[in-house]
């Protein structure tokens, strides 16, 4: 649990163990219930250089001006489409009725989603054009298991009656810890024929056979903290004087997912740099604006004595 949420918690127990008249507001719930991801597309660039720059591949990467710049990875970049998923949220909450008709609340959730896709690399820009159009045998990433711990502070409002169940609607921000499971595998022809880096410099043929074959691969775990925004409605039965349920459906968006650097396992079936001295490392950058999330729960509620 959020140590944020556990202590407001822990203060709304007290609260209500000492004072009766303010427990007669206070409620604590549990929630289940189903979560779903929009389409996520990812995009990545990373500060690699044209193959004819790595020393591995072209020992004299360092004689071609280009290869020497500053600058790195200009205008390189790719894009994984991937199909939106359906996974599992459990939450906790805390809340307070300021009346019979408004009220704020705490809610703790973590969703867990399992995307479990492969797809080809699309939109390739710069130098990874080249890679990805001509010479790629395999140009794929992956998307595994996606979780998040959320916690969302909110406000509410509802529609009190006599009907059995009772409407209710809230809005509300929140910040949120998400983890993506991601990884690559780019593998180059074997065939040197079918390699068009290297065609023109002094040794051609070289680079050609060095590159023909190679395969750069990776998996890391991308990760970001994210401001979010919490729209949800939902109706409420009482079970007893101290328990009601209630079924809501939520809507959660958030900022953009931007991870931070992540290097190769292998690049172009070497060591992750570009230098034999082990300098210049590669990395890579990934970012998506797809973070909307659907939730439909279930919720126990116990009013606080």
């Amino acid at each position: 649990m959020s140590p944020l949420l556990f202590g407001l918690v822990a203060v709304l127990f007290w609260c209500g163990a000492s004072n009766p008249v303010f427990a007669d507001f206070i409620s604590v719930g549990v929630s289940v219930g189903a979560v779903a991801s929009s389409d996520i597309d990812i995009e990545s660039r990373s500060n690699d250089r044209a193959s004819i720059c790595d020393q591995y591949i072209n020992p004299r990467a360092l004689d071609i001006p280009s290869c020497v710049t500053p600058e790195r990875g200009l205008g390189d970049g790719w894009l994984a489409p991937f199909d939106g998923s359906v996974g599992v949220s459990i939450g906790l909450e805390a809340q307070y009725a300021l009346g019979s008709d408004y009220g704020l609340s705490a809610m703790y959730t973590y969703d867990a989603i399992n995307f479990d896709q492969t797809v080809s690399s699309t939109d390739a820009t710069g130098a990874d054009f080249d890679k990805i159009s001509h010479e790629l045998s395999v140009g794929e990433e992956s998307l595994g298991g996606s979780r998040a711990h959320t916690l969302f502070i909110s406000a509410y409002r509802q529609w009190p009656g006599k009907r059995a169940w009772t409407p209710y609607a809230g809005i509300g921000v929140g910040l949120s810890a998400q983890r993506k499971e991601f990884s690559w595998n780019w593998a180059r022809s074997a065939d040197p024929k079918d390699i068009a880096t290297g065609i023109g410099e002094p040794n051609e043929a070289e680079i050609r056979h060095n590159l023909a074959g190679t395969a750069s691969t990776g998996g890391v775990e991308l990760s970001d903290h994210l401001l979010g925004f919490l729209v949800y409605l939902g109706a409420e039965r009482k079970i007893s004087e101290t328990l009601s349920m209630s079924i809501k459906a939520e809507w959660r968006t958030f900022e953009s997912f931007n991870a931070g650097a992540s290097g190769a396992e292998v690049l172009r079936s070497h060591a992750p740099n570009l230098r034999l001295d082990g300098s210049e490392p590669v990395s890579t950058w990934s970012k998506t604006d797809d973070t909307d999330r659907f939730a439909l729960v279930l919720t126990l509620r116990y009013l606080l004595q």
